[in-house]
């Protein structure tokens, strides 16, 4: 395994702890806990191919080490195996269907002759070759499923990181959004390269901008004139009005959709973090959720913004604080808000 991958955490004067590559002069993140920069460090060495991580404690000794493997490319190996296993089997299947075509033929042939008399058939061919089938599908393709089995385990959390890093960086799912693609973005925002992943996520949500309008449209009827008004405004290029008919929007379906807020919080955390905390027990959907439970970017309080911020923040742009939001940039950014939190609750009720 790569020393140059290798990773360690250390905590710096300020109180943050920071995840560094052992081979880098700076830190490649910095966190206010220990723990998301040991989840920052996990998710960038599942991506450039395993290492190990090296965690310091806060009086500057090593608490502990790890060896991570590169989950991705594991699950990507498993998957071809399955295919290749899953070919074969269709082969196999092949084999029978074509006797059985002969066979038919023979048979009708037989039975136009009015006066011949009709061999008994010999079926144990059929047995024998079921038997090897079942033989070569135990020892083949049940170790692919159980690699996969583990592997989709550990998917929601996967998931989650992914997730939780776009919405870091303004950004939300499209259900319609392939997991290859979603984990090529990730890879890329962990790499640090912000400017390739945002150019991207543009050209995927403008590729898609009539499709998510038309399914927006048709799962908040009520909403139809408000969030047609977004979108024909986004088209015109006045992103000073679509911004912040979105996010007002996004609320809004929130609140209609599960009764919680966005943009409102109870104990430092979204009101909507009260839905997801209800459906914990189905990780995946909680995976899928977890955005809502988070303090990100967009709905982040003065107090929670890092200084001279100058992101996408909704009470920055519904409050006349932030001057110069209305980008398509941030436009697509809200829409894929919408969108996210729109198809999800939709999906759910």
């Amino acid at each position: 395994m790569s020393k140059g991958r290798d990773r360690s955490i250390y905590r710096r004067d300020d109180g943050k702890w920071e995840n560094k590559r052992n081979d880098a002069g700076k830190a490649s993140s910095i966190h206010n806990t220990q723990q998301d920069a040991i989840a920052s460090a996990r998710s960038m060495l599942n991506n450039q191919g395993g290492g190990e991580l090296t965690v310091m404690g806060r009086n500057g000794r090593i608490r502990s080490k790890d060896t991570i493997s590169a989950y991705f490319e594991e699950l990507q190996k498993l998957s071809g195996q399955l295919g290749e296993k899953l070919s074969y089997i269709k082969k196999e299947f092949e084999k029978p269907a074509r006797f059985m075509e002969i066979m038919k033929a023979e048979l009708e042939s037989v039975g136009k002759a009015i006066n011949s008399n009709i061999p008994a058939i010999d079926l144990s061919i059929f047995t024998t070759h079921a038997y090897d089938l079942q033989k070569a599908i135990q020892k083949s393709i049940i170790p692919t499923f159980d690699g996969l089995k583990n592997s989709f385990q550990e998917l929601p959390n996967h998931i989650q990181e992914a997730l939780l890093l776009l919405g870091e960086n303004g950004w939300y799912l499209d259900l319609e959004m392939s997991l290859p693609t979603l984990w090529h973005l990730k890879k890329i925002l962990d790499e640090g390269n912000l400017l390739k992943a945002e150019n991207m996520l543009v050209e995927y949500f403008e590729n898609r901008l009539s499709k998510i309008e038309k399914s927006i449209l048709k799962k908040f009827p009520r909403r139809k004139h408000l969030l047609k008004a977004a979108f024909n405004a986004h088209r015109r290029e006045e992103y000073c009005l679509s911004i912040p008919l979105f996010l007002a929007q996004t609320d809004g379906i929130c609140k209609e959709a599960v009764g919680q807020c966005l943009f409102m919080k109870s104990n430092r955390k979204p009101q909507t973090a009260i839905y997801v905390d209800q459906i914990a027990n189905d990780t995946f959907m909680a995976a899928l959720l977890s955005p809502l439970a988070k303090t990100l970017p967009i709905n982040a309080s003065e107090n929670e913004r890092p200084r001279r911020f100058n992101g996408l923040n909704r009470h920055m742009v519904l409050h006349g604080e932030s001057l110069d939001y209305g980008s398509k940039v941030n436009s697509l950014k809200a829409i894929s808000l919408v969108n996210y939190v729109g198809c999800l609750t939709n999906t759910l009720n």
